[in-house]
Protein backbone atom coordinates (compact mmCIF):
# COMPACT_ATOMS: atom_id res chain seq x y z
CA UNK A 1 0.00 0.00 0.00
CA UNK A 2 1.34 3.40 -0.99
CA UNK A 3 1.14 5.98 1.77
CA UNK A 4 0.68 9.65 0.98
CA UNK A 5 1.65 11.00 4.39
CA UNK A 6 0.50 14.60 3.90
CA UNK A 7 -2.10 16.55 1.98
CA UNK A 8 0.70 18.12 -0.08
CA UNK A 9 1.88 14.65 -1.15
CA UNK A 10 -1.67 13.76 -2.15
CA UNK A 11 -2.02 16.98 -4.16
CA UNK A 12 1.25 16.25 -5.95
CA UNK A 13 0.42 12.60 -6.58
CA UNK A 14 -1.08 11.09 -9.73
CA UNK A 15 -4.59 11.29 -8.27
CA UNK A 16 -5.66 14.78 -9.41
CA UNK A 17 -4.81 13.82 -12.99
CA UNK A 18 -6.58 10.46 -12.62
CA UNK A 19 -9.76 12.22 -11.48
CA UNK A 20 -9.60 14.72 -14.33
CA UNK A 21 -9.02 12.00 -16.93
CA UNK A 22 -11.75 9.73 -15.54
CA UNK A 23 -14.47 12.35 -15.08
CA UNK A 24 -13.63 14.81 -17.84
CA UNK A 25 -16.01 17.74 -18.26
CA UNK A 26 -18.38 16.25 -15.68
CA UNK A 27 -15.92 17.05 -12.88
CA UNK A 28 -16.61 20.16 -10.83
CA UNK A 29 -14.45 19.45 -7.80
CA UNK A 30 -12.49 16.67 -6.10
CA UNK A 31 -11.47 17.49 -2.55
CA UNK A 32 -10.18 16.10 0.72
CA UNK A 33 -12.27 16.73 3.83
CA UNK A 34 -13.42 15.28 7.12
CA UNK A 35 -11.46 13.75 9.99
CA UNK A 36 -8.31 13.46 7.89
CA UNK A 37 -7.89 17.24 8.11
CA UNK A 38 -8.35 17.34 11.87
CA UNK A 39 -5.53 17.26 14.41
CA UNK A 40 -4.50 13.80 15.45
CA UNK A 41 -5.02 12.26 12.01
CA UNK A 42 -2.38 9.76 10.91
CA UNK A 43 -2.24 8.52 7.31
CA UNK A 44 -0.43 5.46 8.67
CA UNK A 45 -3.60 4.45 10.51
CA UNK A 46 -6.55 5.90 8.56
CA UNK A 47 -7.39 6.69 4.92
CA UNK A 48 -7.68 10.05 3.23
CA UNK A 49 -11.32 10.94 2.56
CA UNK A 50 -12.04 12.32 -0.91
CA UNK A 51 -15.43 13.56 -2.11
CA UNK A 52 -16.65 14.93 -5.42
CA UNK A 53 -18.98 17.46 -6.96
CA UNK A 54 -20.10 16.52 -10.46
CA UNK A 55 -22.36 18.14 -12.98
CA UNK A 56 -24.25 14.83 -13.00
CA UNK A 57 -23.95 12.14 -10.35
CA UNK A 58 -26.16 9.56 -12.02
CA UNK A 59 -25.09 5.94 -11.64
CA UNK A 60 -23.88 5.93 -15.22
CA UNK A 61 -21.77 9.05 -14.69
CA UNK A 62 -20.20 7.61 -11.52
CA UNK A 63 -18.94 4.47 -13.29
CA UNK A 64 -15.50 6.02 -14.02
CA UNK A 65 -15.04 6.57 -10.28
CA UNK A 66 -16.15 3.04 -9.49
CA UNK A 67 -13.31 1.75 -11.65
CA UNK A 68 -10.81 3.62 -9.45
CA UNK A 69 -11.97 2.34 -6.07
CA UNK A 70 -9.57 -0.60 -5.85
CA UNK A 71 -6.57 1.50 -6.77
CA UNK A 72 -7.71 4.17 -4.31
CA UNK A 73 -7.92 1.58 -1.53
CA UNK A 74 -4.39 0.45 -2.35
CA UNK A 75 -3.22 4.08 -2.07
CA UNK A 76 -5.03 4.59 1.26
CA UNK A 77 -7.79 6.75 -0.24
CA UNK A 78 -11.49 6.33 0.49
CA UNK A 79 -14.15 7.86 -1.75
CA UNK A 80 -16.97 9.36 0.26
CA UNK A 81 -19.71 11.65 -1.11
CA UNK A 82 -20.55 12.26 -4.76
CA UNK A 83 -22.73 15.36 -5.01
CA UNK A 84 -24.19 17.12 -7.99
CA UNK A 85 -24.47 20.90 -8.14
CA UNK A 86 -28.26 20.62 -8.14
CA UNK A 87 -28.19 18.30 -5.14
CA UNK A 88 -26.09 20.73 -3.12
CA UNK A 89 -28.35 23.64 -3.99
CA UNK A 90 -31.55 21.75 -3.17
CA UNK A 91 -30.39 20.19 0.11
CA UNK A 92 -28.73 23.10 1.89
CA UNK A 93 -31.73 23.31 4.23
CA UNK A 94 -31.32 19.64 5.16
CA UNK A 95 -27.54 19.43 5.62
CA UNK A 96 -26.38 22.92 6.68
CA UNK A 97 -23.89 21.52 9.21
CA UNK A 98 -22.36 18.98 6.83
CA UNK A 99 -21.94 21.63 4.15
CA UNK A 100 -20.47 24.05 6.70
CA UNK A 101 -17.85 21.43 7.58
CA UNK A 102 -16.98 20.87 3.93
CA UNK A 103 -16.71 24.56 3.12
CA UNK A 104 -14.65 25.35 6.21
CA UNK A 105 -12.29 22.38 6.21
CA UNK A 106 -11.25 21.10 2.80
CA UNK A 107 -8.30 20.85 0.44
CA UNK A 108 -9.03 20.92 -3.28
CA UNK A 109 -7.28 18.28 -5.36
CA UNK A 110 -8.65 19.44 -8.72
CA UNK A 111 -11.44 21.61 -10.05
CA UNK A 112 -12.97 24.44 -8.05
CA UNK A 113 -13.06 24.95 -4.30
CA UNK A 114 -16.15 23.15 -2.94
CA UNK A 115 -19.10 25.17 -1.66
CA UNK A 116 -17.12 28.42 -1.93
CA UNK A 117 -20.30 30.52 -1.96
CA UNK A 118 -22.16 28.54 0.70
CA UNK A 119 -23.35 30.28 3.86
CA UNK A 120 -25.58 28.26 6.19
CA UNK A 121 -29.02 29.47 7.13
CA UNK A 122 -28.54 29.94 10.87
CA UNK A 123 -32.07 28.92 11.80
CA UNK A 124 -31.71 25.67 9.85
CA UNK A 125 -28.25 25.07 11.30
CA UNK A 126 -29.58 25.57 14.84
CA UNK A 127 -32.37 23.06 14.25
CA UNK A 128 -29.99 20.43 12.88
CA UNK A 129 -27.55 20.88 15.78
CA UNK A 130 -30.33 20.65 18.35
CA UNK A 131 -31.94 17.62 16.72
CA UNK A 132 -28.67 15.70 16.51
CA UNK A 133 -27.59 16.66 20.03
CA UNK A 134 -30.91 15.49 21.45
CA UNK A 135 -30.47 12.21 19.61
CA UNK A 136 -27.01 11.83 21.11
CA UNK A 137 -28.42 12.43 24.57
CA UNK A 138 -30.87 9.58 24.07
CA UNK A 139 -27.97 7.22 23.32
CA UNK A 140 -25.83 8.54 26.19
CA UNK A 141 -28.57 7.91 28.72
CA UNK A 142 -29.14 4.41 27.38
CA UNK A 143 -25.40 3.73 27.56
CA UNK A 144 -25.43 4.89 31.18
CA UNK A 145 -28.09 2.32 32.06
CA UNK A 146 -25.74 -0.46 30.96
CA UNK A 147 -22.46 1.07 32.08
CA UNK A 148 -21.96 -1.57 34.81
CA UNK A 149 -22.09 -4.29 32.13
CA UNK A 150 -19.61 -2.52 29.87
CA UNK A 151 -16.14 -4.04 29.94
CA UNK A 152 -14.70 -0.63 29.10
CA UNK A 153 -17.08 1.92 30.65
CA UNK A 154 -14.68 4.75 29.80
CA UNK A 155 -15.68 4.04 26.22
CA UNK A 156 -18.92 5.98 26.75
CA UNK A 157 -16.82 9.08 26.10
CA UNK A 158 -14.68 7.65 23.35
CA UNK A 159 -17.68 6.35 21.40
CA UNK A 160 -19.64 9.59 21.70
CA UNK A 161 -16.89 12.07 20.80
CA UNK A 162 -16.87 11.40 17.01
CA UNK A 163 -20.57 12.34 16.98
CA UNK A 164 -20.41 15.13 19.54
CA UNK A 165 -17.43 17.14 18.32
CA UNK A 166 -18.72 17.87 14.78
CA UNK A 167 -22.00 19.04 16.33
CA UNK A 168 -20.16 21.33 18.72
CA UNK A 169 -18.28 22.86 15.79
CA UNK A 170 -21.71 23.88 14.50
CA UNK A 171 -22.78 25.22 17.89
CA UNK A 172 -19.53 27.18 18.13
CA UNK A 173 -20.29 28.70 14.72
CA UNK A 174 -23.80 29.62 15.84
CA UNK A 175 -22.43 31.30 18.95
CA UNK A 176 -19.50 33.17 17.40
CA UNK A 177 -20.02 33.37 13.64
CA UNK A 178 -16.65 31.66 13.17
CA UNK A 179 -15.67 28.08 12.42
CA UNK A 180 -13.34 26.69 15.12
CA UNK A 181 -9.69 26.33 14.21
CA UNK A 182 -9.28 23.15 16.26
CA UNK A 183 -10.79 20.95 18.98
CA UNK A 184 -9.17 23.01 21.75
CA UNK A 185 -11.26 26.04 20.81
CA UNK A 186 -14.38 23.92 21.14
CA UNK A 187 -13.28 22.51 24.49
CA UNK A 188 -12.53 26.01 25.77
CA UNK A 189 -16.13 26.97 25.09
CA UNK A 190 -17.54 23.67 26.36
CA UNK A 191 -15.05 22.38 28.99
CA UNK A 192 -17.57 19.94 30.45
CA UNK A 193 -17.31 17.63 27.44
CA UNK A 194 -13.56 17.03 27.64
CA UNK A 195 -12.85 13.34 28.12
CA UNK A 196 -11.75 12.81 31.74
CA UNK A 197 -8.82 10.58 32.66
CA UNK A 198 -9.63 6.89 32.80
CA UNK A 199 -10.30 5.60 36.29
CA UNK A 200 -10.99 2.24 37.90
CA UNK A 201 -12.91 3.87 40.76
CA UNK A 202 -16.57 3.17 39.95
CA UNK A 203 -17.85 6.06 42.06
CA UNK A 204 -15.55 8.53 40.32
CA UNK A 205 -16.48 7.07 36.93
CA UNK A 206 -20.22 7.38 37.57
CA UNK A 207 -19.76 10.94 38.79
CA UNK A 208 -17.73 11.82 35.68
CA UNK A 209 -20.34 10.29 33.36
CA UNK A 210 -23.07 12.19 35.16
CA UNK A 211 -21.18 15.47 34.69
CA UNK A 212 -20.58 14.63 31.02
CA UNK A 213 -24.27 13.97 30.34
CA UNK A 214 -25.22 17.11 32.27
CA UNK A 215 -22.76 19.15 30.18
CA UNK A 216 -24.30 17.87 26.93
CA UNK A 217 -27.79 18.57 28.32
CA UNK A 218 -26.76 22.14 29.15
CA UNK A 219 -25.47 22.62 25.58
CA UNK A 220 -28.76 21.30 24.17
CA UNK A 221 -30.69 23.79 26.29
CA UNK A 222 -28.41 26.61 25.16
CA UNK A 223 -28.98 25.71 21.51
CA UNK A 224 -32.71 25.44 22.10
CA UNK A 225 -32.73 29.00 23.55
CA UNK A 226 -30.65 30.55 20.75
CA UNK A 227 -32.28 33.38 18.81
CA UNK A 228 -30.96 33.26 15.26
Amino acid sequence: MKKNLSVAELQNSEWPKLFEEALGDNLVSAFVHGDCLMEGFSALESPWTVSFILKSNSVEDMLPLQKLTQKAKYDNIQFNHVFSRFEIKSSQDVFPLEFLHIKSKNVTLCGEAPLADFSPNLAELRIECERELRGLLVHLRRAFLYIKEDRHPHGIYVRSQPTLLPLLYGVYFLATGNYPENHDQVYEMFPGVRIPNATSDKNVLLNDVNKYIEAVTTIVNQVDAMKV
